[in-house]
């Protein structure tokens, strides 16, 4: 059976997610929900994306995401963290 993926639109770079990963990270947003309101936007977008197979993020959920894959231990989500840190960077 095929690893469901999730689309992530990056500002313009989609990258394709595996469910579980796009699932921690909404999760480990949420965890920072009260950091600030990107990191609950994101938290929000992510779980939209889980139901729907695709999300598009702005600047600033992007550099959300980037923190929280900076704070998060990078291995707890595999090679898809590498592949988004490329892409948000780029």
């Amino acid at each position: 059976m095929a690893e469901e993926l999730v689309e992530i639109d990056l500002d313009g770079k989609v990258v394709r997610v595996p469910r579980e990963v796009v699932g921690g990270l909404a999760a480990a947003a949420a965890a920072r929900a009260g950091v600030s309101a990107r990191h609950r936007d994101l938290s929000l977008l992510l779980g939209r994306g889980l139901e729907t197979g695709h999300v598009s993020l702005g600047q600033g959920e992007v550099r959300a995401l980037s923190a929280v894959l900076e704070e998060e231990h990078s291995e707890r989500f595999g090679p898809a963290a590498a592949e988004l840190r490329r892409a948000a960077a780029a």
